[in-house]
């Protein structure tokens, strides 16, 4: 894998947004796995071949050479609400609390849309909301942290391999806490 900048991975995710995608949509264009686009826009680039990330910049209509010459992407019309709830993917995001079990780290995201608001975007970090999970394609109907039709967790885990997941998720849950404290 190439040596690709922090604000390179960002100027993707900027693109997708601005396209209107989720990970899940780009990552089946692009023949990888949703978890993977993830990591690769939270900077981990190394998690994707350069073949992929070129396939992914090619869809996104983002040059290669820097992230500095990378032209904003035209804004596309949002794909229709397939059904009506929906939430944040990001895993960074406060409004999808951690927690582990059988030391596996899952998170339990807030539904944030539903057929009545239309809500586009996370309200808390602004990334796309997804509909569908991002193992199977199910729709989601339900609220939790895995998909009832699959098992397949929602949000995906895009931790560093050597994080004490135990530590981390409970060191989130109290800056959410404290986080929820200052907004309401």
């Amino acid at each position: 894998m190439a040596n690709i900048s922090i604000a390179y991975c960002r100027q993707l995710a900027q693109a997708r947004r601005a396209k209107g995608l989720t990970q899940s949509a780009v990552a089946e264009a692009v023949g990888c796995k949703q978890s993977a686009l993830s990591m690769l826009e939270a900077g981990q680039a190394s998690k994707l071949s350069q073949e992929t990330v070129e396939k992914i910049a090619a869809l996104l209509e983002v040059p290669l050479e820097t992230a500095a010459t990378a032209a904003p992407a035209s804004p596309a019309a949002a794909p229709a609400a397939v059904n009506t709830r929906a939430y944040c993917p990001h895993a960074d995001c406060f409004s999808n609390v951690p927690y582990v079990v059988n030391g596996e780290l899952l998170f339990w995201p807030k539904p944030q849309a539903d057929g009545r608001t239309g809500a586009t975007h996370c309200a808390v970090c602004g990334e796309l909301l997804e509909r569908r999970c991002p193992h199977c394609g199910a729709a989601v109907t339900t609220e939790g942290a895995c998909c009832p039709t699959c098992g397949g967790a929602r949000v995906l885990n895009t931790l560093p391999p050597e994080t004490d997941c135990e530590a981390w998720a409970a060191q989130r849950r109290r800056e959410i806490a404290e986080w929820r404290s200052l907004i309401l």
